[in-house]
């Protein structure tokens, strides 16, 4: 079994690891209900470091820890300083000396590659700019509750396609799901990504596209994924945005048009009435609670799988 040191992108892992990680969410998730809590994780430390903020991120990671007997700790990001006190090296080798593993929501996705090559312990990309890849493995262990078997499965994004697009993309890729990304001219993923995981799709037999008429994008899909249009650190573009994206909002005639096999999920925190209405998010086929209770399932499998990589389990 090759184990990564670090969860930085869920590209560099492969369609094992990914897979790997989704069987253990699920079975960490069936382990906290028939035995509760245990001590798997007794002596070990995370450290919690955000530039963000968060609810659903912070809390399971925590508890996380917390269920499987570790701890977990919040820096503060004005506090540490990195790159004013002292040097981003300087900071690594502190923290290695202490933690067993450091959980990162940054703005710079650069940040979080620097830390992972320059501390010998585990770092998590807890959210970026770039990508979202705990997010994307929740959504895996959600689709697969409610669907079993991801092959063949349609996932369309509506909206910006940003880091959470990023990472959905990756794991559809690698569950054998087709990923459409439904949103206005210019508001696309990355090409250079585009280019880097279309062999992801064409290997597997599998589609990636982009299509800007949303009600065209969502027929026949399975599930329906929404997001903020304006990310954390962003909001300054909200006035540009709203106008491209308020074709974009998941509402009841946009579901129809997906049909009614579709589900509907959002990453959340979500932006009621603007993105998705209340009606979609409070209606029965909305999984969205589902998914940001199997953050904790998904972040206890992975700081398994970087304890076991590092010899801490």
């Amino acid at each position: 079994m090759n184990l990564q040191k670090d969860l930085i992108d869920l590209l560099p892992l492969g369609e094992q690891a990914v897979h790997e990680l989704l069987d253990d969410a699920a079975a960490q998730k069936a382990r906290l209900r028939q035995n509760g809590p245990d001590t798997e994780f007794a002596g070990r430390t995370a450290a919690l470091y955000f530039e963000k903020p968060s609810l659903r991120t912070r809390v399971t990671f925590e508890v996380a820890m917390n269920q499987k007997g570790g701890q977990a700790l919040q820096l503060d990001a004005g506090t540490i300083g990195i790159g004013k006190r002292e040097s981003l090296a300087d900071v690594a080798r502190n923290l290695e000396r202490w933690l067993d593993v450091l959980v990162c929501r940054t703005f710079s996705h650069e940040l979080v590659e620097s830390l992972a090559k320059l501390a010998r312990v585990p770092v998590v990309n807890a959210l970026t700019d770039v990508s979202h890849p705990c997010q994307a493995l929740a959504f895996g262990l959600t689709a697969r509750e409610h669907r079993g078997n991801l092959e063949g499965l349609t996932l369309v994004f509506v909206g910006d396609g940003n880091n959470v697009a990023r990472s959905l993309a990756e794991l559809a890729a690698f569950c054998g799901m087709n990923f459409v990304l439904s949103c206005p001219d210019g508001f696309e993923l990355p090409v250079d990504f585009v280019r880097q995981i279309l062999p992801e799709f064409k290997k597997r037999g599998t589609r990636f596209e982009a299509v800007t008429d949303p009600k065209e994008a969502v027929r026949g899909a399975d599930f329906l994924y929404s997001d903020v249009w304006v990310s954390m650190g962003q909001e300054g573009q909200k006035d540009q945005k709203a106008g491209h994206f308020l074709p974009y909002q998941i509402n009841a005639g946009l579901l129809s048009a997906a049909g009614s096999q579709a589900l509907v999920t959002h990453c959340l925190p979500a932006h009621r009435g603007e993105e998705i209405t209340d009606e979609i998010m409070d209606g029965e086929r909305c999984v969205c609670f589902d998914e940001a209770e199997n953050r904790l399932h998904a972040q206890k499998a992975v700081i398994r799988r970087l304890f076991r990589a590092t010899g801490r389990l």
